[in-house]
């Protein structure tokens, strides 16, 4: 099957997009972040990231399709399964004239506290997200991150600072709330985290523990809890000496707390680091790989085990050249592009 990515992934024989940047009539919907949703006309998505989907730009009409729920279109099959990386979040297998074609979208392979547990699927062609695609991208143990968050929080309190987090609204955000709520913290939300979350409990996710919208007038005793393009906005000036605390895979990188400006970068990811990237090609049996974000560093390795692999897109990571201009989508009026990719 031919595999094409024009601002979005396209199968042209079967007139198939997905996750893709321009209005279109009909895309598949991996999950809800910015970066992978656009008003189409119609969407095929799983009802969680129908809902989000619904919440951030509006309602259109949707195919809802449950995990494991394969549903004929005539010349193809399509059934969703889980990706690992946000609530509703969805690998896509397509099949088609006896051949398996899997797209991950984002995706990770450790198993969450807000979201489903993510699978490896078998197949012949493997389109992946390959964000995190270079050999130093090697997550610590979630637990590992954990525990070290909560020791920063904990050495903020007793410097009378304020541990101020900063966590993508969705996703991202409801992964920290259960990792602080579990650590017996008390949580501030900021509105827009907060929203998701009201929205994670309405499809059956459960939070317990002190967690209430934020105040910033009130935050004694509590974590504050922000979304990443917070930290250079007026808000923060109300808070006494904060702390921050930034959450991504970005934190790998050395200097990312310079790129952040904050105290701390802490490696919690919800994309797979390059050895999950390496057993999910192994383990799915995959004959061809595209790879799709960050650079070609991943595909050049999979050719070098033999493995026919094609990176097809680069947006994303810290290889991608700044685009200029004020039309740009990542001028400076926008929120940089790693606070979009988590």
């Amino acid at each position: 099957m031919k595999v094409v990515y024009n601002r979005g992934l396209y199968l042209p024989e079967i007139d198939l997009w997905m996750d893709a940047k321009a209005p279109r009539s009909r895309s598949v919907i991996s999950h809800a972040h910015a970066d992978h949703i656009q008003r189409h006309d119609s969407i095929i998505a799983t009802p969680a990231t129908a809902r989000l989907f619904e919440h951030r730009i509006g309602k259109t009409r949707s195919l809802l399709l449950d995990f494991h729920e394969t549903s004929d279109f005539t010349d193809f099959k399509l059934t969703f399964y889980p990706a690992g990386h946000c609530l509703g979040s969805a690998q896509t297998l397509i099949e088609y004239r006896g051949e398996r074609v899997l797209y991950t979208g984002d995706f990770k392979l450790r198993a969450g506290l807000s979201c489903e547990p993510p699978e490896i699927i078998p197949c012949d062609i493997l389109i992946m997200d390959t964000t995190f695609g270079r050999p130093h991208y090697l997550f610590p143990k979630d637990e590992e991150v954990r525990d070290e968050l909560y020791r920063e929080i904990d050495r903020a309190f007793m410097n009378a600072m304020q541990p101020v987090v900063f966590a993508y609204s969705l996703g991202k955000g409801q992964e920290a709330l259960q990792i602080l709520l579990r650590g017996g913290y008390s949580v501030a939300l900021h509105e827009s985290v907060m929203k998701i979350v009201d929205i994670y409990r309405e499809m059956g996710i459960e939070f317990d523990g002190d967690y209430r919208r934020l105040d910033p007038s009130d935050t004694d005793g509590l974590v504050v809890m922000l979304p990443p393009g917070s930290r250079r906005g007026e808000l923060m000036k109300t808070f006494r000496c904060p702390y921050t605390i930034y959450l991504s895979g970005w934190g790998m990188d050395p200097r990312a707390r310079y790129r952040y400006q904050t105290h701390l970068v802490l490696p919690l990811s919800d994309h797979a680091g390059f050895d999950d990237l390496e057993r999910y090609v192994i383990d799915s049996g995959a004959k061809r790989v595209y790879t799709l974000y960050g650079d070609d560093y991943f595909a050049s390795h999979l050719r070098q085990m033999g493995i026919p692999a094609e990176h097809l897109h680069g947006e994303g990571g810290p290889f991608r050249k700044p685009s200029k201009g004020k039309g740009s989508e990542k001028s400076v009026a926008q929120p940089s592009l790693f606070d979009l990719i988590e």
